[in-house]
């Protein structure tokens, strides 16, 4: 991406510096923001961002890793943001590029990036959107809603709340200050936001929770499906994201509550009257049944699978397309894989020594049909060699 105007690495590095600040402190953590360290010229200019791999004369890019900076300084990088690991690599070697030395290189690189191409201010078009009864709406300062929305009665919007076109907020709905709400997202009746979340494309909060009771009509030949009504609703907290056609229900009579700092990807079911801990990552396609309640700090990876009920211990990472259909996982930052979920290292034991060992036990089985003593079992086994054993054909 090419910069307007050329920029001193000194001061573009100064501007992400102060971002970051300024966000960790509206979060209460301005102890978590990275150091930065320059080791090399801060008045170089800067005229272009871009990646590692297409890094040239003039441009910035970020390193994670030594072989990363090694294509970057090669490519003719004006400058690199490096991770220290990754900067030791190539320490006291002459002509290289400017360093920013810093333990989230990434983080830095996409602040810089978002500074030089901020996204454009929301224009309100409220005269363009629908309102269900503009006079009982609370509107705070600085809100903007666009062409298209739909906002139904007693809806709650806090100071600099951004609508985009076509969201649709249903009566009692309330929205913190500073969240982002963007096109074709849905919040379902009485949904509650806290300040600064972001709601992407298509997300719908607070639909119907998925819940039924079977009655049996044996002369029909039916099983019904009585539809268990939901009345509850979604309580989403302080600093949530919630990615792109994710659904979260509202809960039967209590709220769904999604804790402070959670991360939603795309495509994320998230059931009735579950309750998911703060700062919590939950990756795309991954479902989670009704009344789950997940512990803070959770990583859900991509497709995991949470059956109804099932309760996730604090800091625990469930890998992807792992699952659990029912239980508990204690806490501890430990990974779980498989289904069911089991500690890593306990299911990779279990698959490597199924790989070196069912052929074993199948040829024992073999020979065991065709033997008539223990004695004559045990020399046939014993006498055979692990290859032999695991490529031995089957009995016809």
């Amino acid at each position: 991406m090419k910069l307007t105007q050329p920029r001193p690495l000194g001061q573009l590095i100064e501007e992400a510096a102060r971002e970051i600040a300024a966000r960790l402190a509206k979060l209460g953590a301005a102890e978590a923001a990275p150091s930065l360290t320059l080791a090399g010229d801060g008045a170089t200019l800067i005229e272009s961002l871009t990646a590692a791999d297409e890094a040239g004369p003039g441009a910035l890019t970020f390193a994670v890793d030594a072989a990363y900076l090694k294509r970057a300084a090669e490519a003719g990088a004006a400058a690199v943001i490096a991770a220290p690991e990754a900067a030791g690599a190539v320490a006291g070697r002459p002509g290289g590029p400017p360093l920013v030395v810093c333990s989230e290189p990434r983080l830095v690189f996409a602040v810089i990036l978002a500074l030089a191409a901020p996204a454009p201010e929301m224009e309100d078009q409220s005269e363009a959107a629908f309102f269900a009864d503009r006079a009982t709406l609370t509107r705070g300062e600085g809100v903007a809603i666009g062409a298209g929305a739909y906002i139904g009665r007693h809806v709650r919007l806090g100071r600099g709340v951004r609508i985009a076109p076509r969201a649709h907020l249903e009566d009692g709905v309330s929205v913190g200050e500073d969240c982002l709400i963007h096109a074709g997202a849905v919040l379902r009746r009485g949904t509650r936001l806290g300040r600064r979340c972001l709601i992407h494309a298509g997300a719908v909060i607070g639909d119907d929770g998925f819940g039924y009771a079977q009655l049996p009509a044996p002369g029909l030949g039916r099983l019904i499906h009585f539809k268990n009504d939901h009345v509850g609703g979604v309580v989403i907290e302080d600093d949530v994201e919630i990615g792109a056609n994710s659904c979260i229900d509202r809960g039967l009579v209590t709220d769904t509550v999604i804790g402070r700092g959670a991360k939603i990807d795309n495509l994320v079911q998230i059931g009735h009257n579950c309750r998911i801990g703060q700062d919590c990552v939950i990756v795309a396609q991954t479902g989670i049944g009704g009344h789950a309640v997940v512990g803070d700090r959770v990583f859900l990876l991509g497709q995991a699978g949470l059956g109804p009920g099932v309760v996730i211990g604090h800091d625990a990472v469930v890998t992807a397309q792992s699952g659990l259909g029912s239980g508990a996982i204690p806490p501890g930052r430990r990974p779980w894989t498989g289904t069911p979920a089991r500690p890593m290292e306990k299911t990779y034991q279990t698959a490597a020594l199924a790989e070196s060992q069912l052929p074993r036990l199948r040829r024992f089985l073999q020979i065991f049909k065709k033997s008539a003593s223990f004695e004559e079992l045990k020399k046939a086994f014993f006498n055979l060699g692990d290859q032999a054993d695991a490529h031995e054909p089957a009995d016809k």
